[in-house]
Parts: C-alpha cells; structure tokens; sequence
C-alpha cells in the first residue's frame, strides 16, 4: 500500500488536473458557442441555452442519487465511468440534428460529472502528503484556470474555423485521451465497504455551514460571472474581445494563487473559512465600484480568480477532512451545491441585473457572502 500511495503522489495530481480541465472545457464551452449552435440547430438562442440547464440538472441530480455510493467503489472505475459517460455525451452532442437532442447530451454528460467531481477531489484528498491536503486540492483545482484561460478560447476558435460541432468533437476526442490517463492510475481501494447515507455526511461536524459556504460562493460567482463580460462590452466596446479580457484576468488570478496553496496547510484551512468569505464580499464591492474604469475592473477580476481560488481551495479542502468513510459523500453534497448554486444565480442575476445594472448584482453577491460569515464562525470554522 505503501508503494501504491508513493507512486499514486507522483502519477495523480497531473491526471486529475488534467481530468478538471477536460469536465472545465464542458462547462465552458456552450456559453461561447451558443449562437452558432442556435443557428446550426435552426432554433433560438433560449432554447439552445436549455442545454446549459440540463447539463447542470444532470450534475446536481447525479450527485445526489449516487454520490452516497462512490465509497464502496474503486476510485478509477468512477473516474473512468464519469469521463467514459462524459465522451459520449460530447459526440452526441456533436452529431445533435435537434436542441433536444442536445439537451439530453448534456443531461447524461452532467450525470457523469456529478461523480466524476466528487471522485477527483476524493482521490487527490486522500492521496495526499500528510498535513498537504490543501495543496492537493489546490493543485488540482488549477485544472480549472487552464480550461477557462486555454480551452474556452480555443473552443472559439474552433467554433469560428469549423464549426460548433468540431468544438464537441475535439472535446471528445480528449475525453477519450483523459480516459486512457486514467486508467494508467494505480488501482487504489475503494474507501468503504458500504454506502454513506448523504443524510450521515450532511450531518457530519461541520458539514452543513460549509455547504452554506459553497452554495453562497457558487452563486455570487455564477451570478456576476455570466453579466461581468456583458456590460464591460456595453460600457467599454471592443466585443468579444474585451468581454474575453475579464476571463482571461480572472484565470490569471486563479491560476496565480496556486503558489500560495502550502501556505493554506501551514496555517490551517479551518482558520481561514471565514476570513476569506469575508475578503471575498469586499472583492464583489470592489468589482461593483470599478466597473466603469475598465483597467481598474482588470485588476480588480484578477484578485477576484486569486480569492476564488483561495476559498475553492479551503472548501474543498475542509470537505474532503470529513471522515474517510464519508469523504466522496460529503464531497458529492459538495457538487451539487455548486450546481445549485449555478442554479440559483441562473433564476435571479438576470432579472436582477436588468433591474438594477451590474453594480447593484455585484454588491448583492457581497451582500450574499457577508451573510454566511456568521455561520462558518459559529460552527467553529472560523476559528
């Protein structure tokens, strides 16, 4: 075992931030692409957008429906039925003659990454140095600043070259890639021996004020996210370009904050749960305040990816510390708060930032934030 653990430390880290980078290419990919998709489909942007919803309909209900079993199962088996899931999701995509047809691609693709999620971060968790969980998680979580800084922009590339259905299929094509790296990882034991009931890991110390966390950071994130490219081209000009500007920031500064991920375990995530909940609101108010200086709004998105990262890392991380043989449970809680927190932000930032514009939307994702301090301190995380 010993063995297994040393060559897994080698090996596991770059596979399964190569496994992020695929499920963030995904994620990312319709959004860039809905356009040529609505009119390849011959239907209109709202419906080709349902695909969105399902995807993330399919995450939060796999999470919830299996996650309690990823315990009693081999860690590569489920990366490898999560990603193999995954690839037939993307070529079905490619090859969509309806958006239904679509839609229901990224239902079964969702379905895969709601155990593909909880099973990555299980695995770089419990593979982990001792006392090096969060950079483990950190490292990991990088996966997600090289899809949002590299693939979505060449996702549009494609798209522009040869079409959306190029897009899927490449995305495919390195599912299938992904899979074989997968099975190159040691065959590590399954955690348990039975299933975690998600009510027991929901009860777990602490459990719950850190899903509180998640789901209000999910939705502060996905809310001013969807709208931040939006009016910095309606404000500044430039297209789709400028709009790629703040992406681009914000993965820099995700990106960038991995080097500090040791400095977490050295002074312990626990401590910093509510600190960095709180450094995260005063971000929103000043992404609220410079909106209208567009280097200023740069800047300001760059630190923003850099205290993301930071709190991704120390949720996780916090997460993954629940007992061994409720670790994939938790952490499939753990996605489908993220997806429901997707979810929210999907119903109310829209309505919101036609109302008020993106300043207010900015400061109510603050708001958002700054109300869930208070739980993480009064469960002890804080501390």
């Amino acid at each position: 075992m010993t063995d297994v653990r040393h060559r897994s430390r080698l090996l596991t880290p770059a596979v399964l931030t190569g496994g992020i980078v695929v499920v963030g290419a995904q994620a990312f990919v319709l959004a860039p692409l809905l356009s040529d998709i609505a009119t390849g489909l011959a239907t209109g942007t709202t419906e080709a957008g349902r695909a969105l919803s399902a995807y993330g309909i399919g995450i939060v209900a796999s999470a919830l429906l299996l996650g309690h079993r990823l315990d009693s199962v081999a860690p590569r088996t489920v990366l490898l039925a999560g990603m193999g899931t995954l690839a037939v999701a993307a070529a079905g995509s490619a090859v969509a003659p309806h958006w239904t047809v679509l839609a229901l691609a990224q239902l079964v693709g969702g379905a895969g990454v709601g155990v593909l999620l909880p099973a990555t971060y299980s695995l770089a968790a419990e593979l982990a140095a001792p006392g090096a969980a969060a950079r483990a998680t950190g490292r990991v979580l990088t996966g997600w600043s090289i899809a949002l800084v590299a693939g979505v922009p060449l996702a549009t590339v494609l798209g522009d070259a040869v079409g959306w259905r190029a897009a899927f299929g490449a995305l495919a094509g390195l599912c299938a890639l992904q899979m074989a790296l997968y099975a190159l990882l040691p065959a590590v034991p399954s955690a348990g021996s039975g299933r975690a009931a998600l009510g027991a890991a929901f009860r777990a110390p602490g459990v719950a004020p850190l899903l509180a966390g998640v789901l209000a950071f999910m939705t502060a994130f996905y809310g001013v996210f969807a709208f931040a490219g939006v009016d910095v081209r309606a404000l500044h000009g430039g297209g789709a370009t400028t709009a790629g500007l703040v992406a681009l920031s914000y993965g820099l500064g995700f990106g960038l904050a991995a080097c500090a991920d040791r400095l977490l375990d050295r002074w312990g995530t626990a401590r910093l749960v509510a600190p960095v909940l709180a450094l995260l609101a005063v971000v929103y108010l000043a992404l609220a305040v410079t909106i209208g200086v567009l280097p200023a709004f740069l800047a300001a998105a760059s630190v923003w990816g850099l205290v993301n990262h930071i709190g991704l890392t120390v949720l996780v991380s916090r997460l993954a510390g629940a007992g061994v043989h409720l670790r994939s449970a938790v952490l499939a809680l753990n996605t489908a708060a993220t997806y429901g927190g997707a979810a929210v932000a999907g119903l109310l930032a829209g309505p919101l930032y036609a109302a008020a514009g993106f300043g207010w939307l900015a400061a109510a994702a603050a708001g958002l934030l700054a109300s869930v301090v208070p739980v993480t301190v009064r469960s002890g995380l804080g501390r």
